[in-house]
């Protein structure tokens, strides 16, 4: 992030349970901080979104080879709202 970006402070409101999660992610991440971990899930959900616009589904590669089939129900929830359905 340039240092002449505009930054917007925002503050969310987090179940004790949400925010061990967060940790968690944190710390299995290995960000820096709290917002790191927002900002990068922010980064995924962005790419999941534009990866799978016309469908609501990607497949993973695992590292053996195996292929998977991995279904976003939250995206296709997303655009039936936004085409009015």
């Amino acid at each position: 992030m340039s240092d002449c970006m505009a930054k917007n402070r925002l503050q969310f409101d987090f179940t004790d349970e949400a925010l061990g999660e967060l940790d968690e992610l944190k710390s299995a991440t290995g960000a820096t901080n709290r917002a790191e971990v927002i900002r990068q899930a922010l980064r995924l959900l962005q790419w999941t979104v534009e990866q799978t616009k016309d469908e609501n589904a990607t497949v993973l590669v695992e590292k053996n080879g195996r292929q998977r089939e991995v279904i976003f129900p939250f995206l296709s929830s997303a655009k039936a709202a936004a085409n009015g359905k």
